[in-house]
């Protein structure tokens, strides 16, 4: 009886202490990832000034927002390539496409 008092004792001060779950573990990481990705967007000269969105959910990096080019296009999707992004949703925009 006194093992089970005790093994409850240690499960509630677990829960009370806050240990993090793995979705909030994961949730860490993406932020992580989402400012490794802004940084790398904003040092790339050619697309600092441009405003770039971004998103990392389960591994996918969102990109949204607006370039002034395909080749810039293509250059934020191989930036956001970063450790543990598994695919990039590349939703960027080209300014003038399609008139």
């Amino acid at each position: 009886m006194r093992r089970l008092w005790f093994a409850l004792s240690v499960a509630a001060a677990a829960l009370t202490l806050g240990v993090p779950s793995p979705r909030a573990i994961a949730g860490d990481k993406e932020d992580e990832q989402e400012q490794e990705i802004r940084t790398n967007l904003t040092k790339a000269p050619d697309l600092k000034n441009n405003r770039i969105d971004v998103d990392v959910d389960d591994g996918i990096a969102v990109l949204e927002g607006t370039v002034d080019s395909q080749r810039e296009k293509k250059e934020a999707t191989s930036l956001a390539h970063v450790d543990g992004i598994l695919g990039v949703n590349n939703r960027l925009q080209v300014r003038g496409a399609g008139k």
